[in-house]
C-alpha cells in the first residue's frame, strides 16, 4: 500500500481556509506567467483596483429609450401584444375579483339571514321557558297551599 501523497498548493493559489497551512512548493526557475495581468483576474490588493478604475473610461450611463422612440414610427408588434394581454389579464383578474367577492358576500348575507332567524328562534324558545317556569311555580305554590291546609279531609291513609 502506497503512502498517502501529501497535499499541492499551486503558488499564487490561495488556501481553502484560514486554519489550512499553505504549502510551498518549490521550483528551480520563476513560474510562467509570473507578474502577468490576466483580464477578469482578481487584484491582490486594494490599491490595484484603485489603479484599474482610474484606466477605465468614465463614460456616462446610457438611458434606455423606448424602441418606437429610437427606431422611430409607432408602437412596436410586441408593445402592442403585450398592452393586448396585459389589458386582458386586467380585466381576467378583476372579474375573478368581482365574482369571489360577490359570492363571498352572498355567503355572508345568507349567514346573517340564518343568524337572525337563529336569535329569533333563541328568543321565542327564552321566552317559552320563561311561561313555562312561572306556570311550574304556579302549581308549587297551589301544591304548597293545598299540602298545608288542615281543613280538609286526610286522604293519605285511604290510598
Amino acid at each position: 500500500m502506497a503512502a498517502p501523497c501529501p497535499p499541492r498548493v499551486v503558488p499564487g493559489e490561495a488556501s481553502e481556509s484560514d486554519s489550512e497551512p499553505e504549502l510551498l512548493v518549490e521550483t528551480t526557475a520563476e513560474a510562467p506567467g509570473a507578474g502577468l495581468k490576466v483580464p477578469g483576474e482578481a487584484s491582490e490588493t486594494e490599491e490595484e483596483e484603485e489603479e484599474e478604475e482610474e484606466q477605465r473610461p468614465k463614460t456616462p450611463p446610457v438611458p434606455a429609450e423606448e424602441p418606437a422612440a429610437v427606431w422611430g414610427g409607432g408602437p412596436s408588434l410586441l408593445q402592442q401584444r403585450l398592452r393586448e394581454g396585459t389589458g386582458r389579464l386586467r380585466g381576467a383578474v378583476g372579474s375573478a375579483l368581482r365574482h369571489s367577492y360577490g359570492s363571498a358576500a352572498r355567503s355572508l348575507g345568507g349567514l346573517g339571514g340564518a343568524l337572525g332567524r337563529a336569535q329569533v328562534t333563541a328568543a321565542a324558545a327564552a321566552h317559552c321557558l320563561r311561561l313555562a317556569r312561572r306556570d311550574l311555580r304556579a302549581v308549587a305554590d297551589t301544591i304548597d297551599i293545598v299540602t298545608a291546609c288542615h281543613l280538609l279531609p286526610d286522604i293519605r291513609g285511604q290510598l
